[in-house]
C-alpha cells in the first residue's frame, strides 16, 4: 500500500527576505517578520505557503495569533488583497510580470 504523498508547499527564501523589507501591514513599523496567513484550509501544524505571507511587526504578529481571524476585520484589512499586492510588487521587481 502506497502512502498518500504530502502536498508540496511553496517556500522561497528570496520572497521571505523581500517580506522583511516591508513595513508592518497593520501599524507601519519598519521591523517586521513574515506572517503566514492560510487563505484556504489550514490546520494545526500546517504552515501556509510562503506565497501567503504578509509583513507584520512582532507586536501585531503576536496580537494576530491571540485574536484569531477576527484580527483582520477589527483592523479593516483584507489579507487576500494585501497578499496579492505584495506578490505583484515582488514579481514586478524581479521582472517576472513584464
Amino acid at each position: 500500500m502506497n502512502p498518500v504523498p504530502k502536498p508540496y508547499t511553496y517556500r522561497s527564501k528570496e520572497y521571505m527576505e523581500f517580506i522583511r523589507t516591508k513595513p508592518c501591514l497593520v501599524c507601519g513599523h519598519p521591523n517586521t517578520v513574515p506572517h503566514h496567513e492560510p487563505l484556504g484550509r489550514g490546520g494545526k501544524g500546517i504552515k501556509a505557503p510562503d506565497s501567503q505571507t504578509v509583513p507584520m511587526c512582532t507586536g501585531c504578529h503576536i496580537y494576530r495569533h491571540q485574536m484569531g481571524a477576527s484580527f483582520w476585520e477589527y483592523n479593516n484589512i483584507d489579507p487576500k488583497m494585501e497578499i496579492i499586492k505584495i506578490l505583484t510588487e515582488f514579481l514586478n521587481e524581479k521582472g517576472d510580470l513584464k
